[in-house]
């Protein structure tokens, strides 16, 4: 005879409390998953009236995981078990919600306690009571000391705070610190509905406080964050959800009409649509995640945008090439993402220092493969979300060393740094992402 599921399992459609979702989301992120497989499906089974506050316990939890699990082990008598990582992570929820929200301990301690018996693990609710208690007793004491070390003074791993002085000695206190801000909101109008300055206007005339991009001529800046899906034009695909720096791929790459165009690693198709949106090219969308082609449909169904979408490894073109070279490729790599850490914070958990040569491996086989489908003459766009040199100009001053005929264009625009090969953004406050961009065009 089987033995009973537990509470955990008993229904997956049953619904969630917030705190409980937000358990559940950040022990999966403990347990490997990214907080894109795993909080979408529990997202779904709180109140809507709710979500927002679930999703900011499970950004806040990862976006501050180091200090709160370093007060938590001072906590703690005895760690929970690996059979308890939502009750560690219940912890952490409870923390950020006293620590980092400063909610007053009668708000917040009793409902996240209550959460042992919504886990089916009562037992543990007077060790978590007792832990958030002496947190309201002691705070004052316990956390000068976690200032002092920049693990749990910025919360992000060792290995990457070393990474990041070493490469940016001026300003990796200030990358850090934008880790861990909440990034704005910007829009990218599709200039095939109208202009930038008839969209603003639009939003002026319905409430809504916006300015434009300071560097992408289809960027604008919105003041709140909303759901986008209730702004002017959404249905109609007037606009779309894109990082200003993001953005800048399609204005470097200057689309031409006619031109045959790759999208290397094209998913979610934010790019590709852009790339469409700025001119009546050819483009060939491919990804090797079929699970995200979807999105990349949908985005073409919405901004009412052709393309060819394939699911291929572009490293394999043999398995997927007609032998016909491109005019041009953005070749948007696999990157460590940490330029992007404040929008998925769960990164800094997630993320190892052998993941960056593991990944430098990948890019380097996509950029000689990428270059062999380029027409002469072409142009080659290498992009990541990446702040590590190691991945970007390091990276793209050993591609020019292995290949004779690159002329590497010089990116001189106000916007970035201007590295040994190409231009590197870091992320600013209520601005652009962390971003790398490198033109290449193939000579002879």
């Amino acid at each position: 005879m089987s033995a009973p599921l537990s509470p955990w399992h008993k229904s997956l459609n049953s619904p969630l409390s917030a705190r409980r979702a937000a358990a559940m989301a950040l022990a999966g992120v403990l347990n490997g998953q990214s907080l894109n497989q795993c909080l979408p499906p529990l997202e779904a089974r709180v109140d809507s009236a709710d979500r927002g506050f679930l999703r900011d316990l499970v950004l806040g939890g990862c976006r501050h995981y180091q200090r709160l699990h370093a007060l938590a082990k001072i906590l703690q008598t005895r760690p929970f078990g690996d059979e308890d990582q939502d009750l560690s992570a219940l912890l952490i929820i409870g923390l950020y919600q006293l620590a980092i929200q400063g909610k007053a301990p009668h708000a917040a301690v009793h409902a996240t306690v209550e959460v042992c018996e919504e886990l089916g693990k009562g037992y543990a609710k007077s060790v978590l009571n007792a832990c958030l208690r002496r947190y309201g007793r002691e705070y004052e004491s316990l956390l000068p000391p976690l200032d002092d070390n920049p693990v749990t003074a910025t919360s992000h791993p060792k290995w990457l705070v070393k990474m990041l002085s070493k490469a940016w000695p001026d300003d990796w206190q200030a990358i850090l610190q934008q880790n861990n801000e909440r990034p704005p909101l910007c829009l990218r109008v599709n200039r095939r509905h109208g202009s930038r300055d008839d969209y603003l206007a639009r939003l002026t005339s319905a409430g809504i406080d916006a300015r434009a991009a300071e560097f992408s001529a289809d960027g604008i800046y919105l003041t709140e964050s909303c759901d986008i899906t209730q702004l002017p034009g959404f249905a109609e695909g007037d606009f779309s959800v894109q990082d200003e720096a993001a953005q800048l791929a399609a204005q470097l790459l200057a689309p031409q009409a006619g031109e045959r165009i790759l999208d290397a690693c094209a998913a979610p198709g934010g790019k590709t649509c852009h790339l469409l949106e700025r001119a009546d090219a050819r483009v060939l969308a491919v990804d090797i995640e079929e699970s995200r082609l979807g999105r990349v449909h949908e985005n073409l169904a919405r901004l009412q945008l052709q393309a060819e979408v394939i699911c291929a490894d572009i490293g394999a073109p043999d398995d997927w090439w007609d032998g016909e070279h491109f005019d041009a490729i953005l070749l948007d790599a696999p990157c460590s993402a940490t330029g992007v850490i404040r929008r998925h914070p769960d990164i800094k958990l997630l993320r190892r220092r052998e993941d960056i040569e593991q990944l430098a491996e990948v890019q380097a086989r996509l950029l000689d493969t990428a270059w062999n489908l380029l027409k002469p003459g072409g142009r080659l766009l290498y992009a990541t979300c990446s702040v590590l040199p190691q991945e970007n100009s390091e990276q793209i001053q050993n591609f020019i060393n292995r290949h004779t005929s690159v002329g590497l264009t010089e990116l001189d625009f106000p916007w970035g740094k201007a590295c040994n090969a190409g231009r590197q953004l870091l992320p600013q406050p209520d601005g652009h992402d962390g971003f790398y961009y490198a033109l290449m065009l193939k000579e002879g």
